[in-house]
């Protein structure tokens, strides 16, 4: 995340009126676990849902779920004094450690994920002419790795990681098409530039970012978020390779469940060719 929720909270608390603040204080005092409901919040705050709602918002949240989530993580489960690499940690200790923080950040991403947005990106995919990946820098990563993913299935896939040749591709695709645009920022002004090349052509596209309240996650038709923390020897950039990575996964599996038999038989004939370069 951008900014740790104490952070953001302090930035915003001088802006806040009395009913706010009291919700503000309520939560960086009490050392107690956020309860599941936004209702359950507002009776042990006393505090009403109306305020709390306006509040989550100021803190750039969707909804209450994704506020509570983050909440959770950095409140009551993360402890990066327990995460942090010392000195005297053996490699197994290292590689738990880090292991920890990948499992953190994915079960984190699968919270904010909803069974519509799962729907409506499957739908939007499989019914694409074409389906293209986006991303630059790291991104560009993780858009070469959905890339090869879907080339699984029966859809025909366009990428490139080169800037130029992408933006160029961006203005081929149609309203018939679809869009997969990554950006851990959602920030960068020439993954921007590809956005709004996709938009003037009315591409649907779907955005996997970190960050709910960039310029980027506007674009998107669908939207799904990497939840990432900064970790030492490790950016919140690069932890957030993990979660993108898995939200492929997931999108790539709704896919092939979809196509069924259709989908062995593009994996049967990637098989048969690669096994011609490794013979028995």
């Amino acid at each position: 995340m951008e900014l740790s929720l104490i952070k953001r909270i302090e930035n915003i608390y001088p802006s806040l009126g009395n009913s706010s603040k009291k919700i503000a204080d309520y939560l960086t005092q009490s050392q107690v676990e956020i309860p599941v409901s936004i209702r359950k919040l507002s009776d042990s705050s006393q505090v009403s849902v109306a305020t709390i709602s306006r509040f989550i918002r100021q803190l750039g949240y969707q909804n209450y779920s994704e506020f509570k989530w983050n909440f959770a993580n950095q409140m009551n489960i993360k402890d990066f004094s327990d995460v942090a690499i010392t000195e005297g940690d053996s490699p197994m200790i290292i590689a738990k450690k880090n292991l920890d923080e990948n499992i953190a950040t994915l079960n984190g991403t699968f919270e904010l994920m909803q069974d519509s947005d799962l729907r409506k990106a499957r739908d939007l995919i499989v019914n694409a002419n074409k389906l293209a990946f986006f991303g630059l820098g790291g991104s560009n990563i993780v858009a070469l790795d959905a890339y090869h993913k879907f080339l699984r299935v029966p859809l025909t896939l366009v990428h490139d990681s080169e800037y130029h040749l992408a933006l160029m591709q961006a203005t081929r695709l149609s309203k018939n098409d679809c869009a997969i645009v990554i950006s851990h920022t959602g920030t960068d002004v020439d993954t921007l530039a590809i956005a709004q090349a996709l938009q003037e052509n009315q591409v649907p596209m779907i955005i996997i970012t970190s960050f709910p309240k960039s310029p980027l996650a506007a674009f998107g038709e669908v939207k799904f978020f990497s939840i990432s923390e900064d970790f030492q020897y490790r950016s919140e950039a690069l932890i957030s390779l993990t979660s993108q990575i898995a939200i492929n996964d997931c999108l790539y599996m709704l896919v092939a469940q979809y196509f069924g038999n259709k989908a062995d038989q593009v994996l049967q004939g990637i098989r048969k060719t690669i096994s011609k370069k490794h013979p028995k």
